[in-house]
């Protein structure tokens, strides 16, 4: 999850490996989702580790209202 954007090649990388990727998360909400799930927020991609990572039980997208605006549900976390 990333508050801003991240180039291309992160893009390329994060998706080779079968990480799913969301970009231009507020940073109240960055904040929150890091306590919740545990996870360190890191200001460079070169500067993720494995144990920086939060956990989550479920992570998964809806889209609702007659706009279909999209929303990011993050459960079962460690706090």
């Amino acid at each position: 999850i990333c508050q801003w954007g991240f180039d291309d090649e992160a893009n390329h990388l994060l998706y080779q490996n079968k990480l799913p990727a969301v970009r231009w998360v507020g940073g109240v909400e960055l904040e929150l989702i890091a306590i919740a799930t545990g996870g360190r927020i890191v200001p460079r991609f070169e500067e993720l580790s494995e144990e920086k990572l939060g956990k989550a039980g479920t992570v998964k997208e809806i889209a609702f209202g007659t706009t279909n605006d999209q929303m990011l549900i993050i459960e079962d976390c460690a706090n």
